[in-house]
């Protein structure tokens, strides 16, 4: 999907956002995102200017933390909508949600009550970071079998497939396809995120790219061959 640069320093050429944001969590109110419309806004400003036209708009989905129903998120979506154009911002929104692994997500892939995006009906899901879940292959079958593309988000951030790549290759075979977070490949060779990144990009492995923005804050770019850590909000 994306063309591959080795610098001469031997670090991998980030590859530019695009025009998509895969995973952004811009609707003001929802999540530990934008706590209201002037900071959503901000963050539009921002994606526009780092030459993003359209943004998925994926608010957590985790039922004991953030309850996000579709009609809520939709509902949200819409008012986002009227915000941009009322503001002037040429900034398309796509709803979707960042579903959290678990057995409530089960229950709303059986009732087929989901937020997919794209002609591949992408569904973002992610993971606990320390340890694989239990229900992680049953939901990807079952989501295949519903007639979804099960997207795990921000994949380089998982410890256990930092350390068990045939782990990562087994989920390609099952059908899941991998979005990264852009600012991931700033990070330096001591990150553990930053080289899972660079390590999935060189096996073709980054379906989507993603902001995974919460607040408007600028990523710092790569200089004078070297990586840089951005200065964007990451959750934990």
């Amino acid at each position: 999907m994306f063309s591959l640069l080795i610098r001469r320093d031997g670090l991998i050429e980030p590859p530019p956002i695009g025009e998509l944001d895969a995973h952004c969590h811009l609707l003001p109110g929802l999540d530990d995102g934008p706590p209201n419309e002037r900071e959503a806004l901000a963050i539009a400003r921002l994606l526009l200017a780092m030459g993003v036209r359209t943004a998925v708009a994926t608010p957590h989905v985790i039922s004991d933390v953030y309850p996000n129903s579709t009609e809520v998120i939709l509902e949200a979506v819409s008012r986002m909508r009227r915000l941009l154009r009322e503001s002037g911002l040429a900034l398309e929104i796509i709803a979707g949600a960042e579903y959290y692994a678990e057995n409530d997500l089960l229950d709303l892939i059986a009732r087929d009550d989901l937020l997919a995006f794209g002609s591949e009906k992408y569904v973002l899901f992610e993971s606990p970071v320390e340890c694989q879940p239990m229900v992680l292959e049953e939901i990807v079958f079952n989501l295949r079998s519903a007639g979804y593309t099960p997207l795990l988000a921000h994949v380089e951030r998982y410890r256990y497939l930092q350390t068990d790549h045939d782990l990562v290759e087994h989920l390609r075979q099952l059908g899941v396809c991998f979005q990264v977070n852009h600012p991931s490949f700033h990070l330096p060779k001591t990150s553990r995120r930053g080289e899972m990144a660079r390590w999935l990009y060189t096996r073709g492995f980054v379906d989507l790219l993603g902001t995974d923005m919460h607040r408007a804050s600028p990523l710092i770019q790569p200089s004078r061959g070297s990586l840089k850590r951005p200065d964007s909000r990451r959750r934990p």
